[in-house]
Order: C-alpha cells, then structure tokens, then sequence
C-alpha cells in the first residue's frame, strides 16, 4: 500500500522515510512542529529506525558534566562547542539528573551514560536526549573488607546488548604487593532479566576510566604494578580480561579513544607528544599517528599527565592536556593557548570526551525510570534555576584555579 500525504500533513511512513534520514539536531527541532510529529519522533519504532541509519561519526562530542547541591544531588549535562577555535559551554544543559544519591560518571558508548552511585549499591544508565534511564540489579557480592571497584560500559555488537563491567579487589595496591593481586570480575547485561554474574578473574588490576573502543573495554594497568604490559582489556563478547600488547612507551602516558580507536598518548619526553593508534586488533597494528613537537604547558601537573582530547579542524590540531587547551598549526608550526569560556563558579566538574548522541531508547526489563522515581529523575534548565544553590557549592575565587581543576579531576578519576 502507497503511504499517503493527509490533509493535515505527510502519513506516518512518509514522516518516518523523511526524518530518519535527518541529523539528530534538525530531528529534535522536529518535535516542535504538532503533537503528531513529536509521537511519531519518539516512538521506539522511529528512534531504532534512525539510531540505525544515523551514520557513524568519527569526531566524537565533548560533553560537560558539574555537580551541584541544591535540595538535592544535581548534574547538569551540557555541550562544548568548538568555534574560532575557542570552546564554549552552553548556557543550555541538554538535561538535569536530579537524585538524592551522589553519582559518579564510569561510563559512556553510543550516546548513553552510566553512572555508579558513590557507595557502589546502584548503578544507572540513561540517554540525556531522550531523558530515559534505567537502574540495574544490585549486586550480591559484599565482602568484609574495603572494597577498591572500578566499572567498565560498552556495547557487545555479537548479542547487541550493552553491558556494565563491575571490577573490585581488596585494597589499592602497594609497592611492596606483587602481580598476583586477585581481581574480581562480574558482568550485567542491560535489558536482560536476571543479576550480575560472575566472570573469570581480571588479569591485572585496573587504574584510571575505561575507554572503549572495537567491542573492548580497555583499562591502563595500575602503575604499582610494574611489566612490559601497561594496557589490560576486556572482551566484551567473550567476557574475559586479556593483555593488550603495544609499541613500547614510558610510564607517563594515557589511553584515549581516537576515531573509534584505542590509542596511546606517550608523555615521556619533555617536548614531543607521540600518539599510537590501534588500528587492527585482530594482527596488533600500531600506528603512529601524531609527533607533536609541543611541550607540557605552564601549570600542567606533571604527576598526572593526561591528554583529554584531540581534534583537527582545517589542518590545526586542538590539544587538551589537563586544564590547558591550545591548538597547533601544522603548517606554520605555531602554538597558540586557549581558554574555556563558560566555567561555572564551582568546581565540581569533569570533562566527557567520546560522546555521540543518539535517540535510541533503552529497552529490557530493567526498572525503568516511571517506576524508580525515588532513584533519580530529570528536571529542565527552569526548574533548576528556581532552586537556590547550597552556599558551600560555591568555591572561594582566590584558591589556585589551576589546583582546584586538577583536584577535581582527581575525585573524578580523571587522571592516570
């Protein structure tokens, strides 16, 4: 049968053939247009159609997440944009969780983020477009002792199902311990009924934020914990750790996720920054991609060393280590810093690099949002604004702002 235009508009397989073929922003405008148009946009039957034709983009989104205190927990989720080749926070937050626990962020694959409450008892995952979460099964593992646990969410493209790591081991590592600290290891599946299940031990201990990339999660190995192997990975299909081998690097470095590729930032030498991508797992072929001949900026921490982001834009390059951001010309071999323009007064903020939006609905028998409202729920820009902030939020502008960024990204992990 030939879909139809009706006097009020194009049918709903003509919606469906025209929209799925937008681009996220233009189909999201898209929903102002009549109520008809915004139920057949967020059907779960459009959002797959359109998650599936959106096509991939290399240039992952930078995202940017501050906690605030008002009656309750707030993180407000907000795009960085990249123009003039300075980055701006949006005054509008895509959305606000609202929760009376306090959440950290562990995790982020194909535009849905995971967040793990601070006493490990919940973990939550959510689209902040579409505003849907859902909260997993508790776990039934406890031990006696203080737990050190670390999480890991990724999508398995064999069972296209996503799946939260949840990784913990006695204590955090000493110098004196050897290479044979136990790791425990379980896996949730999202959507699929039932409980986190145990898996077979995890080779190495972790350190640091996964990164994600090709159906593994990676983890750069706890640096206590000397070897030629820095890098230990999950397969998230066949649910074991495995060693990833790589070029040989110093012990300054990071792992990111380039392109979709796992890649290693080498920070080893005072003025060059040496950038190895992954770019086929299957025969272990490392290239080098980048030989930047810039130094370790002014203020730079040199004990945590990160690389949060690199980009080209018309031939320049944008290099974020730590809180300094400046751009490299290739072709006239110039550096120039830049500034975050938009930084709130408080500094209980951290930085999302990898993010790709998308309206895919999250799907399963886990506890859904309607049913979990006492877990978290989701306010807009105007609720929260009519809410008073908690005056101890609000950071003294005489401290150090470079010492204040740089503790901030060590409570969140940030730094390896």
């Amino acid at each position: 049968m030939e879909a139809k235009t009706t006097a009020t508009g194009p049918s709903r397989d003509i919606l469906f053939c025209i929209l799925s073929r937008l681009p996220l922003k233009a189909v999201v405008r898209c929903c102002c247009v009549s109520k008809f148009w915004n139920d057949v946009i967020k059907s779960p039957e459009f959002r797959y159609l359109h998650s599936a034709q959106l096509p991939t983009d290399p240039d992952s989104k930078l995202l940017f997440l501050s906690r605030r205190m008002l009656r309750e927990n707030v993180i407000s989720i907000s795009p960085m944009n990249l123009a003039s080749y300075q980055l701006h926070i949006s005054d509008n937050s895509i959305s606000n969780l609202v929760s009376s626990l306090e959440w950290n962020l562990v995790g982020a694959c194909n535009g849905f983020l995971c967040f793990a409450s601070a006493d490990h008892d919940c973990v939550l995952i959510c689209n902040p477009i579409t505003k849907e979460f859902v909260t997993l099964p508790k776990s039934t593992r406890h031990s006696p002792l203080p737990l050190v646990t670390a999480y890991g969410f990724g999508f398995d493209s064999a069972s296209e199902k996503y799946k939260v790591v949840r990784l913990s081991y006695s204590k955090e590592p000493g110098e004196d311990d050897n290479v044979n600290q136990k790791v425990s290891a379980e896996v949730c599946t999202v959507g699929v009924t039932g409980s986190w299940r145990p898996v077979p031990d995890f080779l190495q201990p972790p350190y640091g934020l996964p990164v994600y990339a090709s159906g593994f999660l990676h983890w750069a190995v706890h640096p206590f914990f000397f070897g030629p192997a820095r890098i230990v990975s999950f397969d998230l299909g066949k649910e074991e750790s495995v060693i990833t081998h790589h070029p040989e690097f110093g012990l300054k470095f990071s792992i990111v996720e380039l392109g979709g590729c796992l890649s290693v930032v080498d920070l080893r030498k005072p003025t060059l920054i040496e950038i190895w991508v992954l770019k086929d797992r299957s025969s272990n072929n490392w290239e080098q991609e980048y030989i930047l001949p810039v130094g370790a900026p002014l203020g730079l921490d040199k004990r945590h060393s990160r690389l949060i982001t690199i980009s080209e834009q018309d031939g320049v390059l944008l290099i974020w280590l730590q809180d300094a951001i400046f751009t490299y010309d290739r072709r006239t071999l110039s550096r120039k810093k830049m500034r975050i323009q938009g930084l709130p007064s408080w500094l209980d903020w951290e930085i999302l690099c990898g993010y790709r939006p998308n309206l895919a609905p999250l799907r399963g028998d886990c506890e859904r949002s309607g049913k979990s409202t006492d877990v978290a729920y989701f306010k807009s820009d105007l609720e929260i604004c009519s809410q008073p902030a908690i005056s101890s939020q609000i950071v003294d502008r005489s401290s150090g702002k470079c010492d204040g960024i740089i503790s901030c990204f060590i409570k969140n992990q940030m730094l390896a």
